[in-house]
């Protein structure tokens, strides 16, 4: 008789990166969030704040933003054993953003 053992856990080693990779964005510009998580199982939403005030879900991990501002980005991942460790990712806004400015 074999014993198979399944180890669950809630989501680590969180990362987040941006698309484009570059922190330093053109106010207007649209970035992708990409947050990764190890956890079993996988994680199955991901909560994404903007200073601190929530912007978005996403249960891929993906998440469109238009930079308007200067701030920091976290994503925390939830599986269904619980809520990960936190990820962040900081973003400089240079430019002048203006509401005619093609997006």
């Amino acid at each position: 008789m074999a014993l198979i053992l399944f180890l669950i856990d809630q989501p680590t080693a969180s990362a987040l990166t941006t698309v484009p990779s570059n922190t330093t964005i053109l106010r207007g510009t649209t970035v992708s969030l990409n947050c990764s998580t190890d956890a079993n199982p996988a994680a199955h939403l991901y909560h994404f704040y903007f200073n601190g005030a929530l912007i978005g879900n996403s249960s891929s991990g993906v998440f469109n933003v238009t930079v308007k501002a200067d701030g920091r980005y976290i994503c925390v991942p939830i599986n269904r054993v619980g809520t990960g460790h936190n990820a962040t990712v900081s973003i400089t806004a240079v430019g002048e953003f203006t509401s005619d400015q093609t997006l």
